[in-house]
Protein backbone atom coordinates (compact mmCIF):
# COMPACT_ATOMS: atom_id res chain seq x y z
CA UNK A 1 0.00 0.00 0.00
CA UNK A 2 1.60 3.08 -1.19
CA UNK A 3 2.26 5.73 1.95
CA UNK A 4 -0.68 8.27 0.91
CA UNK A 5 -3.45 5.68 0.76
CA UNK A 6 -1.81 4.48 4.52
CA UNK A 7 -1.96 8.19 5.75
CA UNK A 8 -5.75 8.72 4.35
CA UNK A 9 -6.72 5.31 5.68
CA UNK A 10 -5.48 6.41 9.49
CA UNK A 11 -6.32 9.81 9.44
CA UNK A 12 -10.00 8.81 8.46
CA UNK A 13 -9.90 6.12 11.41
CA UNK A 14 -8.44 8.28 13.97
CA UNK A 15 -11.01 10.96 12.85
CA UNK A 16 -14.01 8.70 12.99
CA UNK A 17 -13.02 7.52 16.76
CA UNK A 18 -12.45 10.81 17.98
CA UNK A 19 -15.89 12.13 16.25
CA UNK A 20 -17.91 9.06 18.20
CA UNK A 21 -15.88 9.90 21.33
CA UNK A 22 -16.80 13.56 20.95
CA UNK A 23 -20.73 13.13 20.02
CA UNK A 24 -21.39 10.17 22.18
CA UNK A 25 -19.31 11.15 25.09
CA UNK A 26 -21.25 14.80 24.60
CA UNK A 27 -17.47 16.26 25.17
CA UNK A 28 -17.51 19.53 25.85
CA UNK A 29 -15.06 20.38 22.98
CA UNK A 30 -15.98 21.31 19.75
CA UNK A 31 -14.95 18.61 16.83
CA UNK A 32 -13.87 21.46 13.86
CA UNK A 33 -10.87 22.89 16.91
CA UNK A 34 -9.40 19.37 16.84
CA UNK A 35 -9.34 19.19 13.60
CA UNK A 36 -7.73 21.99 12.57
CA UNK A 37 -5.48 20.67 15.35
CA UNK A 38 -4.83 17.69 13.06
CA UNK A 39 -4.17 19.89 10.41
CA UNK A 40 -1.24 22.00 11.88
CA UNK A 41 0.09 18.69 13.31
CA UNK A 42 0.27 16.98 9.72
CA UNK A 43 1.51 20.37 8.26
CA UNK A 44 4.16 20.28 10.60
CA UNK A 45 5.77 17.89 9.42
CA UNK A 46 5.03 14.93 12.05
CA UNK A 47 6.84 13.03 14.12
CA UNK A 48 7.71 14.27 17.59
CA UNK A 49 9.16 17.82 16.33
CA UNK A 50 5.57 18.31 14.59
CA UNK A 51 3.96 17.20 17.49
CA UNK A 52 5.47 19.50 19.78
CA UNK A 53 5.70 22.50 16.69
CA UNK A 54 1.69 22.09 16.57
CA UNK A 55 1.04 21.85 20.19
CA UNK A 56 3.38 24.94 21.20
CA UNK A 57 2.73 26.57 18.01
CA UNK A 58 -1.17 26.60 17.89
CA UNK A 59 -1.70 26.69 21.97
CA UNK A 60 0.23 30.40 21.87
CA UNK A 61 -2.34 31.50 18.89
CA UNK A 62 -4.73 31.01 21.77
CA UNK A 63 -2.89 32.92 23.90
CA UNK A 64 -2.51 35.90 21.58
CA UNK A 65 -6.15 35.65 20.93
CA UNK A 66 -6.62 36.11 24.81
CA UNK A 67 -4.21 38.78 24.91
CA UNK A 68 -5.79 40.93 22.07
CA UNK A 69 -9.22 40.52 23.63
CA UNK A 70 -7.79 41.76 27.34
CA UNK A 71 -5.83 44.82 25.14
CA UNK A 72 -8.76 45.83 23.43
CA UNK A 73 -11.31 45.46 25.73
CA UNK A 74 -9.19 47.68 28.28
CA UNK A 75 -8.80 50.26 25.44
CA UNK A 76 -12.54 50.53 24.87
CA UNK A 77 -13.06 48.44 22.09
CA UNK A 78 -12.70 51.23 19.14
CA UNK A 79 -12.58 50.06 15.40
CA UNK A 80 -9.15 51.79 14.96
CA UNK A 81 -7.14 50.98 18.35
CA UNK A 82 -8.93 47.33 17.95
CA UNK A 83 -7.09 47.01 14.10
CA UNK A 84 -4.21 48.05 16.06
CA UNK A 85 -4.03 45.79 19.35
CA UNK A 86 -4.39 42.61 16.16
CA UNK A 87 -2.09 44.05 13.97
CA UNK A 88 0.37 44.61 17.18
CA UNK A 89 -0.94 40.51 18.26
CA UNK A 90 0.15 39.52 14.79
CA UNK A 91 3.54 40.63 14.91
CA UNK A 92 4.16 38.99 18.07
CA UNK A 93 2.95 35.96 16.54
CA UNK A 94 5.57 36.54 14.19
CA UNK A 95 8.40 38.18 16.16
CA UNK A 96 8.49 34.99 18.83
CA UNK A 97 9.33 32.23 15.75
CA UNK A 98 12.81 33.21 17.24
CA UNK A 99 12.26 30.69 19.86
CA UNK A 100 12.45 27.31 18.15
CA UNK A 101 9.97 25.96 19.88
CA UNK A 102 7.09 28.51 18.56
CA UNK A 103 8.72 29.05 15.57
CA UNK A 104 5.56 27.36 13.67
CA UNK A 105 3.76 30.63 12.87
CA UNK A 106 1.51 29.24 10.45
CA UNK A 107 -0.06 27.24 13.73
CA UNK A 108 -0.11 30.29 15.85
CA UNK A 109 -2.14 32.02 13.23
CA UNK A 110 -4.39 28.86 12.85
CA UNK A 111 -4.97 28.93 16.91
CA UNK A 112 -5.91 32.72 16.74
CA UNK A 113 -8.57 32.37 14.41
CA UNK A 114 -9.63 28.65 16.15
CA UNK A 115 -9.95 30.84 19.06
CA UNK A 116 -11.79 34.06 17.75
CA UNK A 117 -14.09 31.09 15.74
CA UNK A 118 -14.91 29.07 18.64
CA UNK A 119 -15.13 32.15 21.17
CA UNK A 120 -15.80 35.51 18.91
CA UNK A 121 -13.78 38.28 18.89
CA UNK A 122 -14.71 40.28 22.16
CA UNK A 123 -16.36 37.85 24.40
CA UNK A 124 -12.98 35.60 25.40
CA UNK A 125 -12.74 34.16 28.71
CA UNK A 126 -9.55 32.00 30.02
CA UNK A 127 -11.85 28.81 30.68
CA UNK A 128 -13.29 29.06 26.77
CA UNK A 129 -9.32 29.61 25.67
CA UNK A 130 -8.77 26.76 28.07
CA UNK A 131 -11.10 24.51 26.03
CA UNK A 132 -9.82 25.72 22.71
CA UNK A 133 -6.36 25.13 23.13
CA UNK A 134 -6.83 21.58 25.14
CA UNK A 135 -9.14 20.70 21.59
CA UNK A 136 -5.72 22.04 19.16
CA UNK A 137 -3.33 20.01 20.94
CA UNK A 138 -6.31 16.63 21.28
CA UNK A 139 -5.89 17.34 17.74
CA UNK A 140 -2.08 17.53 17.58
CA UNK A 141 -1.88 14.11 19.97
CA UNK A 142 -4.50 12.28 17.25
CA UNK A 143 -2.63 13.36 14.25
CA UNK A 144 0.46 11.97 15.86
CA UNK A 145 -1.71 8.79 16.70
CA UNK A 146 -2.74 8.52 13.04
CA UNK A 147 1.24 8.86 12.41
CA UNK A 148 1.85 5.84 14.43
CA UNK A 149 -1.07 3.61 13.08
CA UNK A 150 -0.14 4.70 9.51
CA UNK A 151 3.01 3.08 10.16
CA UNK A 152 1.36 -0.09 11.76
CA UNK A 153 -0.62 0.26 8.65
CA UNK A 154 1.85 0.02 6.28
CA UNK A 155 4.10 -2.75 7.25
CA UNK A 156 1.48 -5.11 7.84
CA UNK A 157 0.40 -4.48 4.55
CA UNK A 158 3.57 -4.93 2.71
Amino acid sequence: MNAMTARGLSLAAVVAVWTAISHFGKLPLQLWPVIVGIGCFVAAGGGIPGLQKAVAGTVSGVVWALLYVTVAGALGRQELVSALVLGAAVFGIVYQARIPLLSYTAGAIAGTGVAFGVLGMRIVTMQGGLRVAIALALGAVLGYAAEWLEGRIRSRVV
